[in-house]
C-alpha cells in the first residue's frame, strides 16, 4: 500500500487542480460585446479590402487567439437577409465593390429590429469579426467576413 501512497496522491491532487481549472473557465464572465469598446469604425469596403490587400497583416489586427477578437463597426448596404442552421438572424453587409461583403450573425435580442428591415436598406452594424475576407483560390471567389454577436447601432 506504501508503494501506491504517492501516485495516488499526485494523481488526486491532478484531479482537482484539473477540475479547479475546468470549473474557472466554465464559470468565467463572457465579455459583453455592447459595453467592450469599439476597435474601429469604417465601410464594409474598406474593411474588406483590407483583408483582401494583406490578409496575414489584417488577422493579427483584428483577431485573437484567446477568443478576445476585435469589435468593429461597419455600415453599409443590406445584400441579403437569412438564417442559419440554428436559426439566427445573419445579415450580408455590402458596398460598392463587389468582391467581398461582410456577414454579421445578430444577437437574439436584435431579431425584432431585423424583422424590419429588407434588401437594399442601409445600416449600422457593430460585432466581434471571427475571420476576414479572403480569395478562395479552389472556389475561385471571395469569401465574405464574419462578425458574430452582432448589433443594430443605429
Amino acid at each position: 500500500m506504501k508503494k501506491f501512497k504517492y501516485p495516488l496522491l499526485a494523481f488526486f491532487c491532478a484531479i482537482l487542480l484539473g477540475g479547479g481549472f475546468g470549473l474557472d473557465m466554465w464559470f468565467a464572465p463572457h465579455r459583453d460585446v455592447r459595453t467592450a469598446p469599439v476597435f474601429e469604425e469604417f465601410d464594409v469596403d474598406d474593411f474588406t479590402s483590407e483583408f483582401i490587400t494583406d490578409y496575414q497583416h489584417a488577422t493579427e489586427k483584428y483577431l485573437s487567439d484567446d477568443g478576445d477578437s476585435k469589435i468593429v463597426t461597419m455600415t453599409g448596404t443590406i445584400a441579403e437577409i437569412d438564417t442559419n442552421l440554428n436559426d439566427e438572424i445573419v445579415i450580408e453587409l455590402s458596398g460598392e465593390k463587389t468582391e467581398a461583403a461582410a456577414r454579421f450573425t445578430l444577437a437574439y435580442d436584435q431579431m425584432d429590429k431585423a424583422k424590419s428591415l429588407k434588401p437594399g436598406d442601409q445600416t449600422k452594424l457593430t460585432g466581434v469579426v471571427s475571420c476576414g475576407a479572403y480569395f478562395d483560390e479552389d472556389f475561385n471567389r471571395y469569401i465574405d467576413a464574419v462578425l458574430e454577436q452582432a448589433y443594430f447601432d443605429n
